[in-house]
């Protein structure tokens, strides 16, 4: 099977990794698939200038690390979004990368994926959810959520995923889920 995971954090290792390292390991651990990862904040990513270039069907027109995201997305039976959520939404790293598949939002990328969605967050994370679970729909695609609140509001401090052992047990389970589809 082919997976991407697009990690929206720009903190490599921090807790939305946490959570797509325990999916991946439901998913049978390393090996077992073909598992590409994109880390935006580490790319060359334009954003997306609304040209409506790439509707002529020769893809998007600016050059850059977008390029290598384009056909393992498409590809990808499984397409993993890892993010914390700032300020009731994604990352802008993770934000400029999704703006630019607009070159390939059709039924032939979109479509027939399950879409899991790694919420990290502190406050708030509805917005994200209804925005996946609508494109999925749109597409004939599946959505899958898992949400992580990593903040004690009581205690005012903030909870490493690591230590937070639903949480990865729901993330291994989702991965366990998936595999076989």
């Amino acid at each position: 099977m082919k997976v991407v995971v697009l990690h929206g954090s720009a903190r490599s290792g921090g807790d939305s990794d946490t959570l797509a390292a325990h999916v991946l390991d439901g998913l049978g651990g390393a090996g077992s698939h073909d598992v590409l990862h994109f880390r935006p904040s580490e790319m060359e990513i334009a954003h997306c200038r609304g040209c409506m270039g790439c509707r002529d069907g020769s893809g998007c027109v600016i050059m850059d690390d977008m390029q290598a995201v384009y056909p393992a997305f498409c590809d990808a039976q499984i397409v993993i979004l890892a993010a914390p959520m700032f300020w009731g939404y994604m990352t802008s790293q993770l934000k400029t990368l999704f703006d630019r598949l607009e070159a390939v939002a059709d039924a032939t990328c979109f479509g027939g994926k399950d879409f899991v969605l790694l919420i990290t967050y502190r406050h708030f994370f509805g917005s994200m959810v209804t925005w996946l679970e609508r494109i999925s729909a749109g597409f004939g695609s599946r959505c899958h959520s898992l949400t992580c609140r990593t903040y004690d509001p009581e205690t005012g401090k903030d909870i490493p995923a690591h230590g937070i052992a639903d949480a990865l047990d729901e993330a291994f389970r989702l991965g366990r889920s998936l595999v076989g589809k």
